[in-house]
């Protein structure tokens, strides 16, 4: 009998124990949200983890999406695939003990293998039904710039010393504050200057209820301008540009047809001036600024206006890049193939892109051979495969080194050319464009500089 009282005391001393050593825990009272913004300029992505668990991804000028956590402590962890690596490295930890109603943002900077983590804090907002208003601060992670002014206003008021909402130096940010819904221009200056502007946004129509995050980062190959702004939802997940209204639009025009006239291009109605004069075959133009909005675009054979090949209108969004190829289908009929570039130089690899403009009835495509110099393809897999004529360039990821292309018809050994040779280093961005020629048995692989 006295084992089973001594049992039974035993038990109960293990159940007030476990107990009391639960209610030690800290218990949550509310939540915080979360972010990271990336403002590494040549970075891959990098990845960003509570304790052990991935929460978000980031690329340069992108944000993780707002991420809810309860208001306790927490280790938050960025790792990224380094030079030579397969596999994501810890490159940074950062503790935090998060607070209710507390919205903060990691900008994750300096170098890629040893990262500055700064943080920038700031408060929840909660709206009423009956806010005209909406909410915006300002941040400033270009490492290139030194300190700016930072002016805000509706379009018609000009940057005036005195009347700007800060200054920053890189790392900073201005607090929240109200704005009332509308048209706004967002300027940057040197500090003191406000003769000495860095950037100046086209008009953005901006409304109620919206709790902004804009912050000015290094401009990359991707930008037009030197520097670019990018303005994050402190709620909603996704990237928004204001666009420096001094710098138009390009296009980079390719003629990729054999059996294609040479042509002048025009990009107004009615026809006057030639944007581009005698665009032969193989011809690449460089980047010519044009308008933005809806744009007229004619191809005439060349010094005969009236001898109209392509006519069309293409949309031209403020701020972007595009490529145009003129190609011939598998019909027979010549098109315009658009596509939006990605020139951003990653410093941990090189990046190589091909579009394959050969035309082909049967729409089976070309095979991509890359091979290490003076390697045969005997034994080697195609790393592309079936290449259609007219999609949009593929563009791959290559550790450093020297290789050899080939192109061969689909599924086949033929060789249609190479070895073609390929030396890549950290950071390079190469495009490339497989022709037609005259000789229906070969094509012909083109490298074409990146301006």
């Amino acid at each position: 009998m006295k084992r089973y009282v001594l049992l039974a005391i035993i038990m109960a001393a293990v159940f007030f124990g476990a107990c009391a050593k639960e209610s030690s825990f800290p218990k949550a009272t509310g939540e915080g949200s979360i972010r990271a913004i990336n403002a590494i300029s040549t970075s891959p992505e990098f990845s960003m983890l509570i304790e052990e668990r991935p929460i978000g991804s980031v690329q340069y000028k992108s944000a993780s999406a707002p991420a809810p956590f309860d208001d306790l402590l927490y280790s938050f962890n960025f790792e990224v695939v380094l030079t030579g690596n397969l596999l994501r490295t810890r490159v940074a930890s950062e503790p935090l003990k998060v607070e209710k109603d507390k919205d903060y943002t990691f900008i994750i900077s300096g170098a890629i293998d040893a990262p500055d983590i700064l943080l920038w804090e700031g408060d929840i907002r909660e709206w009423a039904d009956g806010d005209t208003v909406f909410e915006a601060r300002f941040g400033h992670t270009a490492e290139s710039l030194g300190d700016i002014d930072v002016y805000f206003a509706d379009p018609s008021i000009p940057p005036v010393q005195g009347s700007e909402l800060g200054t920053l130096a890189f790392g900073e940010f201005i607090p929240a504050a109200d704005f009332p819904a509308g048209d706004y221009v967002l300027t940057l200056t040197t500090a003191g200057d406000d003769t000495d502007i860095l950037f100046q946004s086209d008009p953005v129509t901006l409304v109620e209820r919206s709790p902004l995050l804009i912050t000015v980062f290094d401009g990359d190959a991707n930008d037009l301008s030197p520097w670019a702004v990018r303005m994050f939802n402190m709620v909603i997940p996704g990237t928004s540009a204001f666009v420096d209204a001094r710098f138009p639009p390009t296009l980079r025009f390719f003629h990729t047809s054999l059996n294609f006239d040479t042509a002048d291009i025009y990009v107004d109605d009615p026809l006057t001036t030639p944007l581009v004069a005698d665009h032969t075959f193989r011809d690449v133009t460089d980047d010519l600024g044009v308008s933005a909005g809806l744009l007229p675009l004619t191809y005439t054979t060349a010094d005969n206006i009236g001898s109209i090949l392509i006519d069309t209108e293409r949309t031209v969004s403020a701020g972007t890049q595009a490529h145009i190829y003129v190609i011939r289908s598998s019909l027979g009929t010549d098109l315009l193939l658009d596509y939006f570039p990605n020139r951003r130089s990653i410093e941990t690899h090189a990046r190589f892109s091909i579009i394959n403009t050969v035309p082909d009835p049967a729409g089976i495509g070309l095979d991509v051979y890359f091979v290490p110099a003076g390697e045969s393809i005997d034994e080697a897999l195609p790393l592309l495969r079936g290449v259609a004529a007219g999609s949009d360039p593929v563009q791959i990821p290559f550790v450093p080194g020297s290789y050899d292309i080939y192109i061969t018809e689909f599924g086949e050994k033929t060789v249609l050319t190479g070895p073609v040779p390929l030396d890549l280093a950290l950071g390079d961005v190469v495009d490339s464009v497989i022709y037609e020629n005259v000789d229906p048995t070969i094509v012909d692989l083109v490298y074409v500089p990146v301006p």
